[in-house]
């Protein structure tokens, strides 16, 4: 079996963090679960539909400040990809990136 080649151009940290996050277009913030991150994004799952392409807001109650620049929880990111789970307490896992 072949191992698959890591893309990410910065460091992949563990991190987990309780996170609300809204929809595009924006009407409610959810709950979610937020497990890592880098420099440039970050991988979360959610009970809530959304699609590659959309741009959100996530609110992380506690942001990992040695990555993070900005001292606020607000983080606008684009969803990359998502993912059914089968094993988890979320239905979706999804990748976005900072935007």
């Amino acid at each position: 079996m072949q191992k698959s080649t890591e893309r990410r151009e910065s460091e992949r940290i563990n991190y987990e963090s309780a996170i609300l996050h809204d929809t595009s277009p924006p009407d409610f913030f959810y709950s979610g679960m937020m497990y890592n991150f880098s420099k440039r994004g970050l991988y979360f799952e959610s009970n809530e539909d959304l699609l590659q392409g959309d741009e959100i807001s996530i609110s992380i109650k506690e942001p990992p400040a040695q990555f993070f620049e900005k001292t606020d929880q607000y983080f606008n990111v684009k969803i990359m990809w998502c993912r059914s789970l089968q094993r988890s307490s979320y239905q979706v896992g999804y990748g976005a990136k900072l935007v």
